[in-house]
Parts: C-alpha cells; structure tokens; sequence
C-alpha cells in the first residue's frame, strides 16, 4: 500500500512538473511571435530567434523571466559571423550554441541571409 502511494505521488509530481514546462514553452513562443521573429529553433535548452532587427536567445527554466534572462544581438552591432564546432560566434566573443550540426548550419545560413538585407 505504501509503495502504491509513494508511485502516485511520484505520479502527481511528474505531471504537475510537465504541465508547469509546457506553459513556459507557450510563454516563450508567445514572446517571440511578439517580437516578429518568423525563425526560431529550440536547441541546448534555449530559443535562438531571428527577428526583424535581432537574435533573440530565451533560456528554458523553471521560472521564466523573459526580460531578465534573455540575451539580444542586434543585426546592425554584427561585424562578423563564424561557425566554431556546434557554435554560432558573433563579433569574435558571443556564442550562440547548439546541439546538432544541422541546426547549425540551417541557423547560420538563415542569420548570412537576414545580415545581407
């Protein structure tokens, strides 16, 4: 009987957990749709954005805090862009990370591109 209450418990946490995540997801894509920004990738446990004017970069946490946590480039302080191994590098200092090659190329090509216009 303990055990059986102890694997519910477990239970009730797990789904409360998961529901408190998904409404934080819906919060920051709410964000971004906010911001105009029509690209954007969630990788490495953040979303990396590409708006009318910016990068935008929304860590996933617990609490979110949108305002306070998130980083932004803007297009015009970019100088140079470079790939290093699973990083997108900006002005030689900023790294925009990522999980998977693909995805970092795909973002990379799509940042060339808005940097042209």
């Amino acid at each position: 009987m303990i055990f059986i209450a102890l694997f519910l418990f477990v239970a009730v946490v797990i789904v409360a957990l998961s529901m408190h995540n998904s409404s934080n997801l819906k919060e920051i894509e709410s964000y971004i749709k906010n911001e105009n920004c029509n690209n954007y990738i969630y990788s490495k446990g953040s979303y990396k954005a590409l708006c009318d004017d910016k990068i935008l970069e929304i860590p996933n946490s617990f609490s979110v805090d949108i305002e306070k946590n998130s980083k932004e480039y803007l297009y015009k302080n970019i100088k140079n862009i470079d790939i290093q191994k699973l990083n997108i590098v900006l002005n030689d200092k900023q790294k925009i990370s990522f999980k998977q090659k693909d995805e970092v190329y795909d973002f990379y090509e799509k940042l060339k591109h808005r940097l042209k216009d």
